[in-house]
């Protein structure tokens, strides 16, 4: 039986095994009252995916970028969210 992982993806993630390194990003366009909300569960929700793509892969390191834009164009002060993990 396979690894399970969490239950949820992103929309983009790179993986390159020969330097155990991935890319993880991922759009989100709420609408603007729920702009807060989403960026910051967006932080919660993918920083656990990229730890359990970490574990599973094996790798040294995961580059999770976030980009959350509502459907207005509005954007926060943190128009892309950046973590090394």
């Amino acid at each position: 039986m396979g690894k399970e992982m969490y239950d949820d993806d992103s929309d983009i993630v790179l993986i390159d095994r020969e330097n155990k390194i991935a890319l993880v990003t991922d759009i989100a366009v709420p609408f603007t009252h729920n702009l807060s909300r989403t960026e910051a569960e967006s932080i919660m929700k993918y920083k656990h995916l990229a730890l359990e793509i970490k574990n599973i892969w094996k790798l040294n390191s995961i580059s999770l970028y976030l980009l959350v834009i509502s459907v207005e164009g509005v954007i926060t002060k943190n128009i892309l969210i950046y973590q090394r993990i």
